[in-house]
């Protein structure tokens, strides 16, 4: 009697263990990983580059943590404004869902640009601060 009492616990405990086990693995896998959720690109129009974000549904990108840099200079963008937002951790801030498309200085025309940027989804999650870098070409 006892070792089947036995085999019985260590068996649902087993179960319980496999099952929370599932469970994570399930909430990580509803999570698009920070390239999927936030899709950059840069593209060139004669000498004006313009930074793009296809922004997955259900998440946003932060406007105060917008950044810009060619050849490691700051570069000062002309960035939209976003929806207002009230951030638990952050506060009034502005945020964008869906596409956000910012015109860089002319400067911007050549030289590695590299975009810092972070986002959440609305179910939670936050990506740690991320940058990209895209090499411009010559004219």
């Amino acid at each position: 009697m006892g070792s089947r009492l036995f085999i019985s616990i260590a068996l649902i405990s087993f179960s319980a263990l496999s099952a929370a086990n599932d469970f994570g693995a399930d909430s990580q896998a509803a999570f698009l990983s920070a390239d999927q959720a936030f899709v950059a690109d840069v593209w060139m129009d004669g000498e004006q580059a313009t930074v793009a974000w296809q922004i997955a549904p259900g998440y946003y990108l932060y406007g105060h943590a917008l950044a810009f840099e060619l050849d490691g200079a700051t570069l000062q963008a002309s960035i939209p404004a976003g929806e207002p937002y009230r951030d638990e951790h952050f506060g009034d801030v502005s945020i964008y869902r869906d596409q956000l498309f910012v015109a860089l200085p002319p400067e911007a025309a050549r030289g590695t640009l590299t975009v810092h940027y972070q986002g959440c989804a609305d179910a939670g999650l936050c990506y740690p601060p991320t940058q990209r870098s895209f090499t411009l070409p010559p004219p």
